[in-house]
């Protein structure tokens, strides 16, 4: 008799699926403090911040790297949601260049309309969703 049980996550076998895993994998446990903070207005010590870009950085190129057009070869229906994601990293990464520009200044960012914040990619990620669904997709 177990007491407690781990939910048991796997892995999914679409590629669009698996890419989405690893993205949202990022943003939860490696991202998530650095975006809490700035996203709340604070301002983070730029060295530890830093450190945790430098560690995720290069996953999220890997994961463009696996999804890139050279790489994957899809139907279109797949191809959009290709592109959806492509925007929602590169968005992440835009907003990183813009806290190191301003000194991981939270206040600063919030003030700044020009770079998608936390908010817009997460709206963007919810509407992935539906998305996920149209190409049956058993990652959503």
């Amino acid at each position: 008799m177990a007491f407690f049980r781990r939910k048991k996550i796997l892995r999914p076998k679409n590629p669009l699926g698996i890419a989405l895993f690893q993205y949202d994998n990022i943003i939860k446990k490696e991202l998530g403090g650095l975006l809490k903070k700035l996203s709340a207005g604070r301002t983070m010590i730029p060295g530890k911040a830093e450190a945790i870009l430098d560690r995720t950085e290069y996953k999220l190129d890997y994961i463009l790297e696996d999804i890139s057009k050279k790489n994957l070869k899809i139907d279109y229906r797949s191809d959009k949601t290709r592109y959806i994601i492509i925007d929602m990293i590169k968005g992440l990464k835009e907003y990183f260049e813009k806290a190191r520009k301003f000194g991981f200044n939270g206040e600063v960012l919030e003030l700044d309309k020009s770079v998608k914040g936390p908010k817009v990619i997460a709206e963007e990620r919810e509407a992935l969703k539906k998305k996920m669904k149209d190409i049956e997709s058993d990652y959503e």
